[in-house]
């Protein structure tokens, strides 16, 4: 699956996976064979209990525009956003500075 930040013209990967099945969900980038990039559908919030390390979270909004950002989310912890929203990109920390996202860009997932 491809990621690409439309509004900068950067391609972010295109080797996301999209969390569908109860394992995916529940273990996300704790598999060590799951992609860095991981596309949730989920509302409400995130956590990050029994990671090792720090990851990048933007939120989407309905329309694929980024409506918030996390970076360095730490380990043991929780990341709550509105539950309009429901898309959600785990990615390596770094990630949002290295493609350039910021608040309202466009981002397509495919």
């Amino acid at each position: 699956m491809k990621i690409k930040n439309i509004s900068q013209n950067i391609s972010i990967t295109d080797s996301a996976k999209e969390a569908v099945s109860v394992s995916d969900r529940v273990f996300g980038l704790l598999n060590p064979n799951s992609s860095r990039f991981l596309v949730i559908k989920t509302h409400f919030g995130i956590h990050t209990f029994f990671m090792s390390g720090k990851i990048d979270v933007i939120v989407l909004d309905k329309k694929g525009s980024v409506a918030k950002l996390k970076d360095n989310l730490s380990p043991n912890s929780f990341f709550f956003y509105n539950p309009l929203h429901s898309t959600v990109i785990e990615m390596p920390p770094g990630s949002i500075t290295e493609f350039s996202i910021h608040q309202n860009d466009k981002i397509y997932i495919g």
